[in-house]
Formats: structure tokens, sequence, C-alpha cells
């Protein structure tokens, strides 16, 4: 039977993508960042105003007014309504929002939020003027000494404004140079994403759109720490700290960046490309009749949810379009897939072969996982993509076990490091070669020492 919603979703995303090829979404982006400036303004003036008239004053009728048809405007374009404030810049949705030249506007909003440590907001429904005089006085009063954030987000729900979101602060990038730091960071970034997964999640199977701004801000932070960090193995070290349902689409995540970095694409595209993997399973927390989506409809189902949010620009066509085909071979009939999808393929159907799940074991270790990958050659993915991944793996990726000439056994820890290197990762010594444990961890670096002997398929006891 003809699903009658997906092949009309089909034909609008295939508009949108001729749209978006000729960039007639200029229209919108125009209209999204005056409405979203009006908007930003208005929050801000009945911010200022609450300090020193009361609620019940007949001067906020036209403010309030105001922000209520610029919001129902934006709502109409986008649905749901995001603004996010990212240091002093403020975005809605995906769009950055200018104040010809008044930075300030951005500033006092940024302050005014980050009092009850929020940076954004997500309207999900239309405000009704007392609504609106309710959310104004929440946010005019003193922030509580503990957990601010939930606690404005307590009040709203109590004045009946439950469709009205609060995110945390934001910022751009990982706090300093210092290596250390930027490890700490890093760390604390991964396992953060998995509270925004949840979110995401949690808003998908209650109906609502996820906000992809703040998937963006955990991928840029992972582009910032890839150029200094070697990242995967980072990822994979931090994963005992978030639940196995974020593991795998985090994995895929960093992975797919690194897979894109390593064939030359930019920040803006890596940062487009991260926000597709990490909702590239989104469809999963849909239900039919009470139940989960099968796999052979999680795509179709993602698209269903996603288009949801209107507009068509360009970023939100190629994340629509990576999480309808990531599963798709390079050779399908229906075409070959976007980039972004055959990248997301590739790393997507690594982490499956190589993830333990509900106690069974992982297909494959990571080294037969790249020689079976490697052996599909262009019928299953792209051929250049495919040399792209291998040059960011090499031949023992981070999580094998290998025994070397020598008796000792260890297990490669890093992603390739150089051109020099392909073949000697570091690695951590797991048994000596009487095969007893090292009392305190210690790193081979097998570019200066040791051989390899055999790969060990199995875990070590």
């Amino acid at each position: 039977m003809v699903d009658l919603a997906i092949t009309s979703a089909q034909e609008a995303l295939g508009s949108a993508v001729v749209r978006a090829q000729a960039e007639e979404d200029r229209e919108l982006t125009k209209r999204v960042r005056e409405l979203g400036a009006g908007l930003v303004i208005s929050l801000n003036g009945l911010f200022r105003m609450a300090r020193t008239h009361a609620l019940t004053n007949t001067a906020f009728d036209t403010p309030v007014h105001d922000m209520r048809v610029r919001l129902q405007a934006l709502l109409d374009l986008l649905g749901p309504v995001h603004v996010i404030c990212v240091e002093d810049h403020i975005y809605v949705n995906d769009v950055r929002i200018r104040f010809e030249g008044v930075v300030e506007q951005g500033i006092a909003l940024a302050a005014e939020l980050g009092r009850h440590r929020v940076g954004g907001i997500t309207f999900n429904d239309v405000l009704e003027d007392q609504h609106v005089r309710e959310m104004v006085r929440l946010f005019a009063a003193p922030a509580a000494e503990h957990n601010p954030r939930h606690t404005l987000a307590d009040g709203l729900a109590a004045v009946g404004l439950r469709s009205v979101e609060l995110h945390p602060i934001q910022q751009f990038k990982l706090a300093g140079d210092d290596s250390a730091e930027m490890l700490k960071e890093f760390r604390e970034t991964y396992v953060a994403s998995a509270g925004h997964l949840a979110e995401a999640f949690a808003s998908v199977g209650q109906g609502r759109l996820p906000n992809p701004l703040l998937a963006r801000r955990a991928v840029t932070q992972f582009i910032d720490a890839a150029n200094t960090e070697d990242i995967l193995p980072l990822a994979l070290t931090a994963e005992a700290e978030i639940p196995p349902f974020a593991q795998h689409t985090l994995a895929v995540t960093v992975l797919s960046l690194l897979i894109g970095r390593a064939a030359g694409l930019g920040k803006a595209s890596l940062a487009d490309l991260g926000v597709a993997a990490m909702l590239h399973d989104v469809g999963f927390c849909m239900t039919e009749r009470g139940a989960t989506v099968p796999f052979s409809r999680h795509t179709r189902a993602s698209l269903k949810v996603l288009l949801r949010q209107r507009g068509f620009y360009q970023a939100k066509v190629r994340r629509l379009l990576a999480i309808l085909q990531h599963h798709r071979p390079c050779n399908d009939p229906l075409g070959v897939p976007t980039l972004y999808a055959r990248i997301i393929h590739l790393a997507d159907d690594y982490d499956t072969l190589t993830r333990a799940r509900r106690r069974r074991p992982p297909v494959c270790v990571p080294p037969d996982a790249v020689a079976c990958m490697a052996a599909q050659g262009f019928k299953a993915y792209d051929a250049d993509l495919l040399q792209a991944m291998l040059n960011v793996l090499g031949p023992y990726p981070p999580g094998t076990l290998m025994r070397l000439k020598d008796g000792r056994v260890v297990a490669s820890i890093s992603t390739v490091r150089s051109p020099e290197s392909f073949r000697t990762p570091l690695c951590r010594l797991l048994r000596r070669a009487d095969g007893t444990r090292p009392q305190a961890e210690q790193v081979v670096d097998l570019a200066r020492e040791g051989e390899v002997a055999a790969i060990v398929r199995g875990t070590m006891q």
C-alpha cells in the first residue's frame, strides 16, 4: 500500500532540492531573520519593562501583541521556533539573526536568559497575551539559587506554559588551548551530547520536533577538538558514561566527521554532516500502532517527522536526504545517494559491525570489519569515501587486539597519525610477554617498537 504521506513528503523534498540548488530559499532566510530580530527585540523590551512596570499596566499591551504576532509568523514559517543564544550571537532555528550592527540586542537577551542558566528557548505553540505576561514575569524574577533553569521550567509548567522549553547555555568553542583542558572539555561535551540526544528523541516520541541547534553546537566542538586531538579513541573511552542508545549515534557522528574531513569538507559542511549523523536514527523514536517503527521503515519515519519543520533551506535539505538515503548502496536503482548519506552509510555500517549489543559480541573485530567493507567495493560504498575511511582508521582501528612477535598483547588506541605510521598505531599494553598484566598503564608506539604477529579475535580475560 502506498504511503501517501511519504509520497507527498518525497515530492515536497524533491521540489525543495531544486529550490535549494537554485538558492531560492533566500527569501525564507531573509524573512526568518527579519521576524527573528523583531522577536528578540520584543523579548528584550518586555524584560526591561518588567523591571519598572507592573505586568497589568496597559503599557504592556502593544509590546505583548507585537511579540505574539512575530512568534505566530515564525511558527507558521518554521513550526517549532528555537531561539538560541551562543555567546553574543542569536540563532532562530538554523538562521543567525543580525541586528543591523546592534550587537547589544544579542548580548542583552543572552544576559537575561543567562541569569537563570538558560541559553535558549523553544516555542512549540502560539501564546496568549496572559501567557506572554506570565513568561515575562517568571524571567524577570530573581533566579533561583539552586538549579535555576529547572526551577524556571517548573514555574512555566505551573502557569500552563508546557509548550515553552528551556535549553542550557551554549558556547562556540572548547575553552582554552591547554591539551588536558581540551580533553576534559571534549569528554564533558561528548557525555552531555547524550543528554541532548535524549531530549531530541523524547521530543520526537511526544510529537514535537528536535532542536538541531543543540546537536550543531556539540558537533562544532567535536570538529574543533579533532583539529588537535584523536577524537575517535576519546569517544570510545567515554562510552561507559553514556546510555547504550546514544553510543551508536555518537560514534557514527564522530566517524562521519573524520571521514568528511579526510574527504576535504570544510567546517560548515562538516557541521551539517554531523547534525545529519546525530539525527540519522531518530525515526526509531516513533511508533506505529503502539510498536516501535521497524528497521525497514525507520528512515521514512524520520523523514516524515522532520519534514514538519517548515522551510527548505539547504542545510535542512541535505540533512533530510542523508537521513532518507543513508542505508542505500551506491549502486541503488534509485540513483547514487547524496554525499552526506554515503559518508553516514560507511560510519553506520562500521559501527554496527564492531559494536557489541545486548550481551552479544560484535559481528567483527575492527580489522575484519574494515576488510569486509573494503571487499564490497563500489557495490555498496563510494570507493573514494571508503578509501578516506581506511586512511583514517588504518589496518588496526582503535579497539583492535593484537599479539606482537615478542609475545606481548596490546590494544590499538589511535587512528592513523601520518602516512608513515599508517600500519603502526599507538597501543595500550594489556599483557607482558610472560602473560602478566602491567601494574600501570603503558603505551606502546608500534612506530618505534614491536611488530604485529596476529590479530586477537575475542576478549582478553
